[in-house]
Order: C-alpha cells, then structure tokens, then sequence
C-alpha cells in the first residue's frame, strides 16, 4: 500500500516574495524620481521653429538587471536657452493644470519638419523627429541590435510596467519602449497627465492602401481613432520632398612633382573644374572621384485647415508652385586629398622606428674629399680648413643621393632637393625663396610655426606629400636622410641655409626652424671668427716683414751693460705691462673712473650673446632646478656671460672698480642718494651690496683677458655639429612632431589662396580663423606629448566639404548666366547659417527676397514631378480647449503623422484618452 503524501508540503508556494515585475518596478521608479519627471520639474517655455534640430541634448542613462538581459534607462531632453522671466512668463500662459509640455510639443507646429538630411555629429532622436517632444524617456534591451524584444508579452511587460510606475511617481515625461529590431524605428509608449492618458503607437505598412497614401484617407482614419468628440477642426501641416539629379563636380588630384597618373584619367561623369592657387604649395588639392552633391527640395505647408486643401489619387493641392514655403537641401559627400594626405600624415606618430632602419646607418654625406678624412680628426682639429668661396662649384649631387635606399628614384629625389634649396640646384631652381612672401599673414607670437614658404614649411610639406604620394614611410625616411645631408653639405662649406629667418634662435617658432637658425648662426660665427683669424696672420706677417726691413737698414750700435737687477725688486716692464689697457671699443660718453678722474671710462668688446633653442634653454633649467641655487655649478652656468664680460672690463679698463663695471653694465643699480647736507652721491643698490653677492664674487675671480685670449662662450663648431647630429637621428615620430603644426598651418594657408582666388575668403573667414586660434593653442601647448590633432583635422576637412558644396550650389545657381556671384555668395550663406539649406522665394506669392532660385528649379520638376517626389508628410493635429482650468474638461491634444514613401507607410499616432470616472 502506497504512503499518503501531504499535498500541503509538496505543492508550497511563497506569495510573499517580490516578482520580477516587482522588483522592475521598483528600480524604474528610483530611477525616475532621481531625473525629476513629476509635474514641477516639467516647466518650460514654448518652442521656437526648428529648435529642436539646432539645439543640443543631453542623454542620461542606467542599466537595470531585468531576467537573462539587462535593460537600459534613457533619458533625452533638450538643452534650451531660456531666461527666468521667459519661464515665468510660460507659467502664466499655462494656466490649463492637465496639460503638459508633452501636449504643448504634440501641438507644436514649429518642430514638424526637419531637414531631409541628417547630420551625423548632432543626430536627432527619432521620436523627436516625429513626434517634436523636447523630453522623454526610452527603454530598450542591452545590445538591442541583438536581443531585441520580438513577443507581445515582452511589450506589454514593460509597457504596463511604465505605466504603473508613471503613476506612482507623477511622471509627466513620456516613457517609450523599443520593439523589434532598433534599425526599424518602433516604438510604444505612454505618457500620463492629471487625469489624460497619451498612448503612443506605431505601425508600418510595406504596401498601404491607396486611399491611405493621400490626406482625404488618412483624415478619415484619424477621425476613426479619436476616442472624444471635438467642436472644432482639425490642423493640418504637409511637407513634400523631391530628389534632383546628383551632381558631380570633378577637381582633379594634383600631387607637386608627381608625372604619374592622376585621377584624370579616370572617368567619370561631371564637370570638370580646376583647383586655382595662386601661391605654390607642396601639398595635393583636388577632390575624389566620388564626391557628389545631393540635392533636395522641400515643400511645406505649416499649417491649414482640414476642409480648405484638398489631396486624393485624382487631384491634389499639395504641388511646389503652390507652396507658401520651399527649401532646398544640398547633402554633400565629397573627400579632399588635401585631408586625406593629412589624416595619412597622422599616422606617423605611431611610429617609432629610427631613420636608420629605413636608409641605413652613416647616410649623412660630406663635402669631397671627406672621405679621406679621419672623422675623429674632424672634431678634435683646433682650426677649421679655410672656407670655400660663396661662388664654389658644389659636388656632384648624384654622389649625394644615389646611395639612399628608398623608392624615389635619383631624379624624383634632386628634384624635391631642388624645391628646398634652390641656390644650391640653379639649373632646376623654379621656386626661389622670397624674403617678403606671405610675410603678413604670419604672426610669430600667435602660431608658433615658422614663416610661409620658408624651409621648414617647404621640407614639411614635401614630407607629408611624399607619405601620401611617394612611397609612404620609406619615401618620408629618404627625402629626410638626404635633407639632412645637404645641411652637413652646406656646413662644411661654410654656407648658410636658405629660407631661414636671420637672428638668434627664435623660441617663438617652432623647434626644427630654431635649429636651422642655430646652424645659420654657427656658420656666421665661423666665417666672422675666420676672417679675423685671416686678418691677424696678414697684420702679422706684415708687421714680422717690417722688422726684418728695419733690422737689414740698421747699422751695428754701440752696446752698453746693464746693471743686474736687485734682488726683490719687481720688474717695472711687467708693472707696466699689466696696466696696459687692451680690447677697447669705444668711450662710455664723458664718463672718467671713480679712482682715477682723468681717465675715461671704456666700453670693451666682449663676446657675443649664446644663443640657445628652445631644448636647451629647457634642459639648462632642469640642471639648475635639480642642482639647487647654492650649487658653484648653477652659478657657472648662470654667470658665464657675465665672468666673460667683467674680464673683457677689467682688460679695457685696468685701474677700474666694481662700481664702473656697474655704471656701464647695469646702470639701474647706480643709484642717486642724498646725504645730511642735500647733496646729490651716487652708491650702489642693495642687491648689489649684500653680502656674498653673486656680482661681488665673480668681480673678484675675473682677471683682466681680453676676449682675444678668452676662452669661446659659443662653440660655433660644437653646437653646429650637435644640430645636425640631433636631426640625423631623429626617429620618425620625433620627425613628424617637428614638422606636424608648420604643415597644419600651411595646409590652412593654402585654403586661403584657394578661397582668395575664388573670391569666396568672405564666406569662410569666421571658419579660417577658427581654425588658426585652434592651430595656436595647439601649437603652444604645454605637455611633452603632442596634443591629438583630429578635431583640427575634422574641422578642415569639413571647411573643404563646404568648398565643394558652395561650387555645386554655384553650378545649381546658374552662374553667371542667370545669377552673379554675389547673388550666390548671400544665398550660401544662408545654406551655412541653416543647417545645408535654402529658402526658395516664390514670387507669385511673396514679394520679398530673391526669386532667381525659383525659377531655375521650378522647371526641373514640371515634366517629371512624380518621378522625383520621394515621400511626402502628414502631420493631423487636434486639440481641445487649452483655457479651461477645471479638471476633467480638457480633452487633451490628439495627434498622428503619416509619412509615405512610395507604396510604403508609417503611421505614428499620440491619441489621448480621459482616465476620469464618470
């Protein structure tokens, strides 16, 4: 006999546990209190036409653990410029206490219509885009695209669950959930007010019926699905848009020094329109192959009455003559090698391999005969050979190329050396430096580059375009090894660099153009400091010819015997000797020594200022701040110059004092005094009478030396060797961060010469300057690390696309038979201040503005309109009486947008629905 089993224990269930829908419950409705969507927070003014697509939006979310998936919270709302008195105001006029700004946005006929064409950097929300609510928020699975709701259960799971949470909280915001699959765009949502309920629903139709397609039908079925009866009619918004053929305007790739193929040859249907510059740059313009300009024109009705149009399959009113308001829209898609060469550019900076690994070691080259030569030797000797006259014969170039590796042949490469010193090729010089070229469109305190069409930019310029164009890294690591080898080149004859500024190292450009200035400055020094090493010999040897001359004339003296000195007595030749002032200049004016008042104060010649770059400059302050101020090294460092000069002061002035030195050298520590009795003295200032004065101390260590037997402050030799060692071992991210901002900066200024020479600088000046102050900051930027250069980069891609879209709307236009150019100008910058759009004037109906639009593009439709028409916009709007202000008398707002593309159709409907019991 079987055990009797207890039903209650085996069939037990705990009633007292949370559900999942429980626990949803509660998470979402922690959520929504924290965004603050009940009634108070839901204050706003009204919205201005098409705000919504120009604002910005700010997107909250939260993850909720919800079964198998997680579920995200999202919630959109535009970011709207108001003022206090502008909310005040919005709460007077909304004195109806059901309706909401959800109702107030649904009402809305400003926001109906957006552009046709959607901009990816500031997408808009698609339920914004069809219903205009400013506010909302959206539930939808984690990885949507993937788990996506697909069952009924699922909708009305979270649906229901919205709904109760809305209520418990207070939510006024409208609350969607995301169905199917997200591509799609379906949505269901609700949305509740004191006693109003909004449902939002969604259907497609592949192939809708034909009375559907058309207004007559569709008002028929938004009467069906009114729940309430309403005295008044309906507002009715249409907006129809028809697609213009593609245009294509071909620019042609032009790439300097390339005699290759060039997108010429392929072929494709356009326009053909070359790029005119006016100043030559070694970077590419032109645009691909696939650029294009989309073309676009909307129709709008904003606002009628349902009984006064009339649409159906025999007849419609909604036709572009007729239109009270036409926009064109121009979608451009076009790609600048210009950019594309920059972005390629870009690239390099990833890149750590040395130059050698690309050309080889010991590619850097010498003058002739180098090869005989020890290196060694080279920079122990203590006299340079004697240098060779400017109008010397250069060696054979080929000896200077012909043993790099790398794709560019023998001929490619002298001809882009060529470009870069034109002195140096006079037979292939096509562009020699100019002195004053584009010299006012460079401010050294504002973009820290180098001078337009300078070395440094050419060489840039020349590196990017050989990455792009001519064998990538190994052609940018070829063009740089034999650069570098024309410096040393110009460096053993004694030659300076050409296209480099005059002067010191400039710490306000960029670092490569403060090194070729060093090496300029080396080369200076060393032709000045072998001229007097020349002119002394010959002073020498023409004083030694003398002697000789003079000691063959005289006839044997009579000689007489010294007394031998003392012993202990000082020699007076040497006493004298001592005091015999040497390396005078000049006299300081009327000045006379303190101690000394019949003798004159003398300026002496000292040594010329170091020059340093900017490198330097910053590991001479780390020194200094890791050895601290009271290290001798630090001293020694910092008073060098100053040692020097005292010793040149005490040499040209041999019976001087501190205090002179200090009258000549920093007469703003010789300071004016008054004694008791009112009489006027002069002493030195404080700092330079503290004790252990820094001043004091090298006065006392400085001997009297003239700088003719002084030690060189400046290595002329030394530093230039050390120039080009630094740049013959640069590795290729190092390169590229030398040479990115002069690039960047002559890749602006060549679309100003572009813009200049299409007469068009006006339109784009606000954006040129733009992008010179982003350049700046860039440029001056304090970190170690290059700042990222993309957004600079997407800016002037973006300036380029705008180029492109200005020369297709000129074409559309009818310039310059039907339209002049500033005509064109006015109306494109209306396309820039509207979001890539236009008004189209129709003249029959309004007196005001331009009508040379109109009638070009009028009778491009008239023969093929139905061809052309791509979908057409119903908007149904219906309203109940917004002043009462007892509750349960206002209807709340009914409303349903049907969009129609072809056979296919999208019904969206907000209809609302009273939840007060009668």
């Amino acid at each position: 006999m079987a055990e009797e089993i207890d039903d209650n224990d085996f069939y037990r269930e705990n009633f007292s546990a949370d559900s999942d829908w429980e626990v949803f419950n509660a998470q979402l409705g922690e959520i929504l209190q924290k965004w603050d969507v009940t009634a108070n927070g839901d204050v706003g003014r009204c919205l201005q036409p098409e705000e919504l697509f120009r604002c910005k939006w700010q997107v909250e979310s939260e993850t909720l653990d919800m079964l198998s998936n997680g579920i995200e919270v999202e919630h959109y709302q535009a970011q709207l410029e108001q003022e206090e008195d502008s909310i005040k105001e919005g709460l007077k006029e909304n004195s109806c206490l059901q309706r909401t700004q959800c109702h107030q946005d649904l009402m809305s006929s400003g926001n109906s219509f957006g552009p046709p064409i959607r901009i990816s950097s500031n997408e808009l929300h698609t339920l914004s885009r069809i219903y205009g609510l400013r506010r909302f928020i959206v539930l939808h699975p984690v990885k949507a695209s993937v788990n996506y709701m697909k069952s009924t259960a699922e909708f009305n799971f979270f649906l229901s669950a919205a709904a109760v949470v809305a209520a418990e909280v207070g939510s006024v915001v409208p609350i969607f959930v995301q169905i199917y699959d997200p591509k799609w765009n379906f949505f269901t949502g609700v949305s509740l007010a004191p006693a109003l309920r909004t449902n939002f629903r969604l259907i497609g139709l592949e192939k809708a019926p034909p009375e559907c397609r058309y207004l007559m039908g569709l008002l028929t079925l938004f009467r069906e699905k009114v729940p309430a009866s309403y005295p008044q009619s309906a507002k009715v918004s249409v907006c129809t848009t028809y697609a213009l053929d593609t245009m294509r305007i071909r620019m042609p790739m032009y790439v300097p020094f390339d005699h290759g193929l060039n997108s010429e040859d392929i072929v494709v249907a356009g326009e053909v329109l070359h790029v005119d510059v006016q100043h030559f740059s070694a970077l590419p313009h032109g645009y691909t192959p696939e650029s294009c300009t989309e073309i676009y024109l909307v129709y709008t009705w904003p606002e009628l009455s349902e009984h006064v149009a009339f649409d159906s399959e025999q007849r419609t009113d909604f036709i572009p003559s007729k239109a009270p308001l036409g926009k064109v829209y121009l979608s451009v898609e076009a790609s600048s090698y210009l950019s594309c060469c920059l972005r390629d550019y870009q690239a390099v900076a990833s890149v750590t391999r040395s130059l050698e690994s690309y050309v080889g070691r010991n590619f850097s080259g010498t003058s002739s005969g180098a090869e005989a030569i020890n290196p060694l030797d080279k920079l122990t000797e203590h006299k340079l050979s004697k240098r060779r006259e400017r109008s010397y014969e250069l060696p054979s170039q080929a000896g200077l190329t012909k043993r790099l590796p790398g794709p560019m042949t023998e001929s490619e490469l002298r001809e882009l050396l060529a470009y870069l010193f034109p002195d140096m090729h006079p037979d292939m010089a096509l562009f020699p430096y100019v002195k004053q070229s584009f010299k006012n469109k460079f401010d050294p305190v504002r973009i820290k580059s180098a001078v337009p069409d300078s070395l440094v930019c050419r060489l840039s310029c020349v590196l990017a375009t050989s990455h792009a164009h001519s064998g990538s890294l190994e052609g940018m690591a070829q063009l740089w090894a034999a650069f570098t080898r024309h410096l040393r080149l110009l460096w053993d004859n004694s030659l300076t660099v050409p296209g480099i500024a005059s002067g010191y190292p400039d710490t306000r450009t960029c670092l490569l153009h403060q090194k070729l200035q060093m090496l300029n400055v080396c080369v200076e020094r060393r032709v000045k400091r072998e001229a007097n090493s020349t002119r002394k010999e010959q002073q020498q040897q023409q004083q030694q010819a003398q002697v000789i001359s003079d000691d063959e004339e005289e006839d044997e003296g009579e000689f007489f015997d010294c007394d031998e000195p003392h012993q202990g007595s000082g020699s007076p030749i040497k006493a004298v000797l001592s005091l015999k002032p040497e390396g005078r200049l000049r006299r300081l004016g009327d000045e006379r020594l303190l101690d000394e008042p019949e003798e004159y104060l003398y300026i002496p010649e000292t040594q010329e200022p170091v020059p340093k770059t900017e490198d330097q400059l910053q590991d001479d302050a780390e020194v200094m701040l890791k050895l601290g101020p009271g290290s001798g090294l630090t001293t020694q460092m910092m008073c060098s110059s100053l040692l020097s000069d005292m010793e040149a002061f005490k040499a040209a002035n041999p019976r001087s004092q501190m205090e002179d030195f200090i009258r000549w050298y920093s007469p703003k520590d010789w300071e004016e005094v008054k004694d008791e009795t009112g009489e006027i003295t002069h002493q030195l200032s404080v700092r330079m009478t503290t004790e252990g004065n820094t001043w004091q101390t090298v006065w006392q260590q400085a001997q009297p030396v003239p700088i003719a037997r002084q030690k060189r402050l400046f290595d002329d030799t030394n530093e230039a060797l050390k120039v080009l060692h630094y740049l013959e071992n640069r590795k290729m991210h190092e390169i590229y961060n030398l040479t990115i901002i002069p690039v960047l900066h002559s890749s602006i200024l060549k679309l100003i010469d572009v813009f200049s020479n299409a007469k068009v600088d006006d339109l784009f000046s606000p954006q040129i300057e733009q992008l010179l102050a982003d350049l700046c900051r860039l440029s001056r930027s304090q970190s170690d690390d290059l700042p990222p250069i993309a957004p600079l980069l997407d800016d002037l891609a973006e300036l380029e696309r705008r180029f492109y879209q200005f020369k297709c709307f000129e074409r559309l236009s009818g310039y310059p038979r039907k339209s002049s150019l500033e005509q064109v100008k006015l109306q494109f910058l209306e396309i820039l201040r509207n979001e890539n759009c236009c008004t189209i004037v129709n003249r029959k109906l309004t007196a005001a503005g331009d009508g040379t639009l109109y009638d070009i593009l009028i009778p491009k439709l008239e023969h093929d309109m139905n061809e052309r028409l791509i979908s057409k916009d119903y908007i149904i709007r219906l309203d109940g009486d917004s002043r009462s202000t007892e509750k349960g008398l206002y209807l709340g707002p009914q409303f349903m947008r049907a969009i129609v593309t072809g056979e296919k159709l999208r019904l969206c409907g907000a209809f609302t629905e009273s939840t007060a019991f009668v």
